[in-house]
């Protein structure tokens, strides 16, 4: 099978978007002494002009029998290719692609010209198509020698990733090839699922570097080439459904088709699926309100506020946490701290001071809106809020909601040094992955934001941004 592949002779620096490419055909051509001639190995020395990118090269010298000797391969190279020229005949590598390179490296020293080449790469389980340019120079011995500057396409990561995503359907990721006769060859197959493959009929054969048409023979007839087509031209994604008859089996799918680069992503969902989804909702549900009965069953309820105690909290934190990864969702954490209450305590007595956090709860209740908020006494005078799909802004918001409701209460605190009213001091943040590797590293986070808080004259609120804490005052007077 021919390796697909499309190469430029000229102008290369104008057809290609590598910007290295483009400055190693400059260099090239400004050591090059003029027409015909070419720049020597000694012009082009890895450890001189062209160090920036011999991570990426590879070097071949030509043997007398018109085969090439591996004699430098990049560390990159090495790893991106999973091997190592160095040392090894271009004959020793599969006949396909040794044949394909010889072709490349013998037109290449015959013109004296560089090449620019874009190919698929079959072998390879990580990279999808290479970017190449291929060399000439003049070596000691006469002859020209081949440098190649080896790139992977940047969509690879993209298009492996997306495929993995949608394992669950039938997906195909295709290239447009211009000008190619008959219709139903213009997509060039560069990823392909295993459901696609068995929707296709067609799972022996790989169906990466393959036409959609010999992969699919029903694909002209279902109609598929025209929506590609109009996909890319419009850039805008479009979905319809299809009917398609297998042996035994009459099948409707939902097509999708989103414009990707130079080509289109095609998924194909089987639509019967969606029963199995409504039974995984009911399945969800059923788990849910079990695990509902259980926390009603284990009362994780604070005896003196009637708020969530903090054995909830951290059980809600860490789903909530893993929920935040998952759907890659805000999560924002507020702690709060009732201002001077030892003080408040001491002077009011202790059933006043059960008053005052039974008041305090009441407020944090009143103020959350949402069925998915959650409000929860951390340990004495400090309460916690959870905020699912919340930023921190959104954190911020809720606390200036708090302190005007705590200030139209108007709860008197004659022991306070700022005024006569109660004031709480407030720590925000928001989930951050890079930084909290446990719900607690989070909880810690906010915690710290609000001792900050407290530390520079209370009534204030800290909020945890990734480049260190800022401290806001409130801007509600506690005099009253």
């Amino acid at each position: 099978m021919a390796i697909w592949h499309k190469q430029v002779w000229s102008p290369i620096e104008s057809a290609v978007d590598n910007a290295d490419v483009v400055a190693l055909h400059r260099l090239w051509r400004g050591m090059s002494p003029g027409p015909g001639q070419l720049p020597t190995m000694s012009d082009l020395a890895l450890s001189g002009p062209l160090s920036p990118f011999a991570t990426r090269m590879t070097v071949y010298r030509p043997l007398p029998d018109g085969d090439y000797l591996g004699h430098f391969c990049g560390d990159e190279f090495r790893h991106d290719s999973l091997s190592d020229p160095t040392g090894l005949r271009l004959s020793q590598q599969p006949p396909e692609l040794a044949d394909f390179q010889r072709s490349h490296f013998d037109e290449v020293a015959e013109r004296g010209l560089p090449l620019y080449v874009v190919h698929f790469a079959h072998s390879n389980p990580w990279v999808l198509t290479w970017e190449r340019l291929v060399m000439p120079a003049q070596g000691d011995d006469g002859r020209p020698w081949i440098l190649v500057y080896n790139q992977p396409m940047e969509a690879r990561a993209k298009l492996l990733e997306t495929v993995l995503n949608c394992a669950s359907e039938g997906m195909v990721a295709l290239r447009r090839v211009h000008g190619t006769e008959p219709e139903g060859s213009h997509w060039l197959v560069t990823v392909a699922n295993l459901p696609f493959a068995t929707l296709a009929g067609n799972v022996d054969e790989p169906a990466q570097g393959r036409l959609a048409h010999e992969v699919f023979p029903a694909w002209a007839r279902l109609g598929l080439d025209a929506d590609c087509l109009a996909v890319v031209q419009s850039r805008l994604p479009r979905e319809r459904e299809l009917e398609l008859v297998q042996p035994g089996a009459k099948r409707w799918f939902k097509v999708h088709i989103a414009p990707l680069l130079d080509g289109c992503v095609v998924r194909l969902t089987d639509v019967t699926s969606i029963k199995d989804k409504e039974q995984a909702l009911h399945d969800n549900a059923r788990r849910l309100q079990a695990d509902n009965e259980q926390l009603r069953q284990l009362a994780w309820r604070d005896g003196l506020t009637g708020l969530l105690n903090r054995r909830a909290l951290d059980v809600i934190l860490e789903r909530e946490v893993a929920r935040s990864l998952r759907l890659s969702e805000p999560l924002a954490l507020v702690m709060c701290d009732i201002d001077h209450f030892k003080a408040f305590n001491d002077f009011y007595g202790h059933l006043i001071g059960d008053d005052c956090l039974r008041e305090v709860g009441q407020v944090l209740s009143g103020v959350i809106q949402r069925a998915t908020d959650m409000v929860a006494r951390y340990g004495g005078e400090e309460f916690t809020l959870v905020l699912p799909n919340t930023v921190l802004h959104g954190g911020l918001d809720l606390v200036q909601r708090i302190q005007h409701a705590l200030h139209e209460r108007g709860l008197p605190d004659a022991t306070s040094p700022e005024g006569k009213l109660l004031t709480l001091s407030f720590g925000v943040a928001e989930f951050d992955p890079r930084r909290d590797a446990t719900a607690h590293a989070f909880l810690e986070r906010a915690d710290s934001a609000l001792y900050r808080a407290k530390h520079q004259g209370r009534n204030r609120v800290g909020l945890a941004y990734p480049q260190g804490i800022q401290v806001l005052e409130s801007q509600l007077s506690p005099a009253g």
